[in-house]
């Protein structure tokens, strides 16, 4: 029975393992909100998986810092940004994302929707370089869902920023590249593409990009080259399961036999011995027969050397073959010397 224990001991530790690692990791909760690699409501997997589909273009994730755009076909997208930190941007901050797309390319920064107006610290950056200007209209306090169907935020820019289509987004030119300000990530959630998928709007912010970016990096998503990604790296995901079989097959083979149970016996209890059958057996050794009565005898004149009897014990001793009755011949002589006495 201790086999079957151990495989159920196994079972209920893969399945604590699954809910503690892998599901937290395959649904995506341990990421933020509006990243592309949650298949939750408030993940942005569907549109990275939907762009990926596509034929003629590359998608892929980025897990290190920003480097500027490659041309006029790749298209960077950075969703969920917060409102307020990017309001608050310094002009070095801002020259930063004009670098990154002055020799073509596309980047796409959408904001995380929210409720009600947020105060902004200092904007002047933003306002007197990029002619822009962060509002919020009233009325979307009384969503209060978890995620914000619509935002309170809106954007009042100038020239040469210009709108697209009914949507509250913006675009501009830098350089020989353009960049694009979208005031809800939730059209682009999971849940977003679920109840209103717009194909035309998806496709303006992609552009004419071969290849799309989405930015992890932002989200604290960093490549750390980890065990897990040297195993996804080289697929040694069937050595691992390997070693995983090997293992089960360890554990059952530690708790159970392959050859069949012996019988148990009652264990018989062995006496032990006293003193007088070590010193017998120990002279049984030690002593011939036949020198018994005489070696006796020595050892007793040794510890009783003025003893009046010694003389009739030897008289009665000497030359008796038979060990029994020589002792029995000592015992009466001292014992008629004692009753004489």
């Amino acid at each position: 029975m201790r086999w079957v224990y151990g495989i159920a001991l196994i079972a209920v530790l893969g399945w604590g393992l699954e809910q503690v690692v892998v599901s937290p990791l395959q649904t995506g909760d341990v990421y933020p909100p509006y990243s592309s690699l949650r298949s939750d409501p408030l993940g942005a997997k569907a549109l990275y998986e939907s762009l990926a589909s596509l034929p003629g273009i590359a998608v892929e994730r980025m897990y290190k810092q920003r480097a500027a755009l490659d041309g006029a076909r790749e298209t960077m997208f950075v969703l969920g940004v917060d409102p307020v930190s990017f309001s608050d941007v310094k002009e070095k901050e801002l020259e930063h994302f004009e670098k990154l797309v002055e020799n073509g390319g596309r980047l796409v920064i959408a904001f995380v929707p929210v409720r009600a107006r947020i105060d902004h610290g200092d904007t002047r950056a933003i306002e007197e370089r990029w002619k822009l200007r962060f509002r919020y209209r009233r009325g979307a306090e009384d969503d209060r869902s978890a995620m914000p169907r619509a935002t309170a935020l809106f954007f009042e820019a100038e020239e040469p920023w210009r709108p697209m289509g009914d949507h509250d987004a913006i675009e501009r030119d830098f350089g020989r590249g353009s960049m694009v300000l979208v005031a809800d990530s939730f059209p682009l959630s999971n849940e977003g593409l679920r109840e209103a998928r717009d194909a035309d709007f998806l496709t303006s912010l992609a552009g004419p990009a071969t290849k799309i970016v989405f930015d992890e990096n932002h989200f604290g998503v960093v490549e750390t080259g980890s065990v897990t990604t040297l195993m996804r790296k080289y697929h040694l995901e069937g050595a691992v399961a390997v070693l995983a079989v090997a293992a089960a097959l360890f554990l059952w083979r530690s708790a159970s036999s392959f050859l069949p149970p012996r019988e148990t016996r009652e264990v018989e209890a062995v006496a032990g011995r006293d003193s007088m059958d070590g010193m017998t057996a120990m002279l049984y050794r030690g002593v011939p027969e036949k020198n018994l009565l005489n070696t006796c005898f020595a050892e007793w004149s040794k510890s009783a050397p003025r003893e009046p009897r010694a003389a009739s014990v030897e008289d009665q001793i000497r030359g008796r073959q038979n060990v029994v009755e020589g002792y029995r011949a000592a015992c009466q002589a001292l014992a008629h010397k004692e009753r004489s006495e």
